[in-house]
């Protein structure tokens, strides 16, 4: 008796883990990506700040494109965390996410690259060449954002539309666009995002 009673309890105890163990809902995974991603964002949208002396603007951008590679790579990890979308196309939806934040990520850390190679001791060349080194985050302006996968999806849109997070990552990349601050290009708002905003 006693031992059928060990093993009833454990069954029962299997199955309630079994119930407990499902996914997001869609509004709770909405929320989840766009707090991941709102992350980011903030990050990306603080300007590199600094003096006049172009070694300066080579130490801010370069200290910029560190915390902002950080912030991105955080921001990964906490998608793969959150895992698919609760839908039916989940999987797709979320590698191509999480596809499109690894070419902003690519290019940020592309972009870090070219700055450390900047000669800070030489002003004519920091002149000439910097804006060359952000070039890999300029050229994210032209394409497509990670995010629009979300918004124009059929469930997830709605959702989006409904977040509280999501209107604060809609006003977060709508802030970004509207300062047009130096050496922040448009890019690190995700497009997709401005306008899709939830109440909050």
């Amino acid at each position: 008796m006693r031992t059928g009673g060990v093993i009833g309890t454990m069954l029962a105890a299997a199955v309630l883990a079994g119930c407990g163990a499902a996914g997001p809902t869609v509004p709770e995974w909405t929320d989840g990506m766009c707090t991941a991603v709102r992350s980011f964002v903030q990050t990306a949208g603080d300007a590199p700040r600094s003096g006049p002396a172009p070694g300066e603007q080579v130490q801010a951008v370069a200290a910029y494109l560190d915390r902002t590679t950080g912030a991105l790579d955080r921001t990964l990890g906490d998608l793969d965390r959150l895992g698919p979308a609760p839908v039916d196309d989940g999987e797709t939806v979320s590698d191509g996410l999480a596809g499109g934040l690894g070419e902003i990520r690519s290019a940020f850390s592309s972009a870090r690259s070219r700055v450390a190679a900047l000669d800070p001791d030489d002003p004519a060349a920091v002149e000439r060449d910097l804006p060359g080194a952000l070039e890999p985050v300029a050229r994210l302006g032209s394409t497509a954002g990670p995010l629009a996968m979300v918004t124009g999806h059929p469930v997830l849109g709605p959702a989006f539309r409904a977040s509280a997070a999501c209107g604060e990552l809609t006003r977060s990349s709508e802030q970004i666009r509207s300062r047009s601050a130096p050496n922040t290009p448009d890019a690190v708002a995700p497009d997709g995002a401005a306008g899709e905003g939830g109440g909050g």
